[in-house]
């Protein structure tokens, strides 16, 4: 995305280079150039006087001759109407163009400030509930285990697992968590509700039918035990808009009747990057897990903190995903 992003911007500041170059060629002012071609004793000389006034520059050629009295004139004083060099101006543009652009583009990779390591979390997020871990197998079993006691513990069943960005590997530690809880023996479901790019169905090799999407739409829907104590309610095939599928009532109804056989419901999220559809998730629930990995922009994480903090919801964890 950042490359992407380089050319995007490289390509926009010339084309704005090469417009103004043009826009100034076309509208720089005429020159006039009276010229003369005069014999000395020991040499031919070529006068020439240019100006934006045809009188102006005639009468400056007029002083340049004069200064030759006795010379012989070759060529009779002419007076041409010249332009500067489209190709020219459109060149220097292009270079001053490229150059701009790629100062612009060093100085925002200067200031983009990435998140390289746990402890450079609690400046962008605060002290979420429980402190930030690696994404790793025994980290992510006892991060299940302070969950349950801290999170789950108090009466809660909804937890959205969420992550500013695309490939940051949000779904794979939704997938690790749900089962690390099955695993305690905790009735667990997890919910992919990332209707704009679903893959918690592949975790499982599931097909991608008769999910959340269909349940929104009051289809036929069905939950798949994929293991002890763990169902999965993959996205499902969507028709509609995602984010207006996930403001209708039934979402609400849904999560409200999964509490009961369930004690743990596990949320699959868009990334902020793709759409608010996680502050629909966060809202109800009051929290959000975050994922983050490695060279994350730190703007990004604390955009994505102020919306949840606009959703009322809190960092319940950060799991550091490298």
């Amino acid at each position: 995305m950042k490359r992407t992003f380089d050319l995007r911007l490289a390509s926009c500041v010339l084309a704005i280079a090469l417009a103004i170059a043009g826009a100034c060629h076309a509208l720089a002012p005429r020159t006039y150039v009276a010229s003369a071609r005069l014999m000395l004793p020991d040499r031919i000389v070529k006068l020439e006087s240019a100006a934006f006034d045809p009188v102006e520059a005639r009468s400056h050629l007029s002083s340049k001759l004069s200064q030759y009295p006795d010379a012989a004139v070759l060529d009779a004083p002419t007076l041409v109407g010249a332009r500067r060099s489209l190709p020219l101006d459109l060149a220097l543009g292009a270079g001053l163009g490229l150059a701009f652009g790629a100062g612009l583009t060093l100085w925002q990779q200067r200031r983009r400030r990435q998140v390289r390591i746990e402890r450079e979390l609690v400046p962008l997020l605060g002290n979420p509930l429980l402190a930030a871990r690696p994404a790793q197998p025994d980290a992510l079993r006892a991060l299940a285990r302070q969950l349950g006691d801290h999170w789950f513990g108090a009466g809660r069943k909804l937890l959205p697992v969420v992550s500013a960005g695309q490939g940051d590997g949000r779904s794979r530690v939704a997938v690790q968590l749900a089962r690390h809880f099955a695993q305690m023996g905790v009735r667990t479901l997890l919910v992919d509700a990332d209707l704009r790019s679903p893959s918690v169905h592949r975790s499982f090799r599931l097909p991608n039918q008769r999910g959340l999407a269909e349940l929104l739409v009051d289809r036929p829907v069905q939950l798949a035990a994929v293991e002890e104590n763990l169902a999965v309610l993959v996205a499902g095939q969507v028709a509609d808009d995602p984010l207006e599928l996930l403001s209708r009532p039934r979402l609400l109804n849904f999560l409200r009747a999964a509490a009961r056989p369930f004690d743990v419901v596990l949320i699959d999220t868009p990334s902020a990057q793709r759409g608010p559809d996680h502050e629909i998730f966060a809202a109800l629930a009051g929290g959000a897990l975050l994922v983050v990995r490695p060279g994350e922009d730190a703007a990004r994480i604390s955009r994505l903190r102020q919306r949840l903090t606009f959703c009322r919801a809190r960092p319940v964890a950060t799991v550091f995903n490298r």
